[in-house]
């Protein structure tokens, strides 16, 4: 799979097992929708351990690293999304 831009925003989580449900729900159909809609961002992906462990990697593929300082981004960054908020 070629990476969709030039630049990439990689991050490794551990989500405890009781928490598991409720992030991927989240993640999936809060998160990755809003982050794919700043301008930039090309390609959310999320994977998770064959063996079932808690972790998760996260790979954000963008334009290009610019993307990580626009206005569009940062203002995600300061409002976020109800889910995460609280």
């Amino acid at each position: 799979m070629a990476l969709l831009g030039q630049a990439a925003l990689a991050m490794w989580w551990d989500i405890a097992p009781a928490m598991r449900a409720e992030f991927e729900h989240w993640h999936s159909h809060e998160h990755f929708p809003e982050r794919l809609g700043i301008p930039g961002f090309r390609r959310a992906s999320r994977w998770s351990s064959a063996d079932g462990g808690e972790g998760f990697f996260v790979l954000y593929e963008l334009a290009g690293h610019e993307v990580l300082s626009s206005p569009a981004y940062l203002e995600r960054l300061n409002a976020p999304t109800p889910g995460r908020s609280a």
